[in-house]
């Protein structure tokens, strides 16, 4: 399961979905960046760690974060 979240003022966190392929991820988050953000054309740049993948987009402050969600055991 993968989580998408989007972050902005470098640090708010806002939950966009879970999913269970990456590309449904990734056109999520297309979408919300077309639909909430000021930048008409974006230029999305990766950049990976164990934890994640960081998506900017050209925003200063804020970027979108995917990582893979933490399973509970019972």
């Amino acid at each position: 399961m993968i989580e998408l979240y989007f972050i902005f003022n470098g640090h708010r966190k806002i939950q966009l979905g879970n999913f269970n392929h990456i590309q449904c991820a990734i056109n999520k988050l297309k979408e919300h960046q077309a639909s909430y953000s000021a930048i008409n054309y974006p230029r999305f740049r990766k950049s990976m760690s164990e934890d994640g993948i960081r998506i900017d987009y050209g925003a200063v402050d804020c970027y979108y974060l995917i990582t893979q969600k933490k399973t509970e055991e019972i």
